[in-house]
């Protein structure tokens, strides 16, 4: 069993990544952790290009994430909030997955052959003043 975490957290040593520590715990198998603050994957910039082509024109480490999409039998996305929202480097990438929207849609193509698991570690804090 293969396993992909989007780990949207810029702390290495934080809540978000001490959960994903405790989910690895339990988990059997393989599985590659990307570091949305560490691994330079940038934003989707809208060239079109997966309009009319498989993939992303943009080559940095997304390459390497979209290879594992394929092969891999869950996908894990964590990430603390802020501002009610998913960190801003975890929204970059996730922004990249743009490609398998415009497969099915633009092209009529399945993008991803094989079916997934998925799971969210979502952490969130404050000061107790609710």
């Amino acid at each position: 069993m293969k396993t992909l975490i989007l780990n949207g957290s810029p702390r290495k040593n934080g809540d978000t990544v001490s959960l994903i520590h405790i989910f690895l715990e339990g988990l059997e198998g393989e599985y590659k952790m990307v570091n949305a603050y560490e691994d330079g994957i940038g934003p989707c910039i809208d060239c079109r290009f997966c309009w009319e082509n498989d993939g992303c024109s943009i080559q940095d480490g997304m390459q390497e994430v979209y290879e594992y999409i394929q092969v891999c039998d869950n996908i894990l996305i964590a990430s603390p909030i802020y501002f009610s929202e998913i960190t801003g480097k975890l929204l970059d990438l996730g922004s990249r997955l743009q490609t398998y929207f415009c497969s099915s849609f633009f092209r009529k193509i399945k993008p991803i052959q094989k079916g997934k698991r998925g799971a969210v570690i979502i952490v969130g804090g404050g000061d107790g003043s609710v």
